[in-house]
């Protein structure tokens, strides 16, 4: 899909640039994250953000996908929960 392609461009610029992952922090809905991609010229649906997600989380186990959904939504590190590439940049602990 064309849109994923943006969605991994988005989600590796977070990976690669302090300044755009720290944008991230303040995201607590999927719309937030949608928003705040397009705001930094990635546009991508909420559908195809919600599709990324599936396809992103079907390799978890079910305590880790438990563990994912435990943490609230204003906590800092909730917009980093919802892809492997952003999880993989959270310390233990975090």
């Amino acid at each position: 899909m064309m849109s994923f392609s943006v969605i991994e461009q988005f989600v590796q610029m977070v990976v690669y640039d302090h300044s755009v992952a720290t944008g991230l922090k303040s995201c607590k809905t999927d719309q937030d994250i949608v928003d705040y991609a397009a705001s930094r010229d990635y546009v991508f649906s909420i559908k195809a953000w919600h599709q990324y997600v599936e396809s992103d989380s079907v390799g978890l186990s079910e305590s880790e996908a438990l563990a994912i959904q435990a943490i609230s939504n204003d906590h800092w590190s909730w917009a980093f929960r919802k892809v492997a590439p952003w999880r993989a940049m959270l310390m233990d602990g975090a």
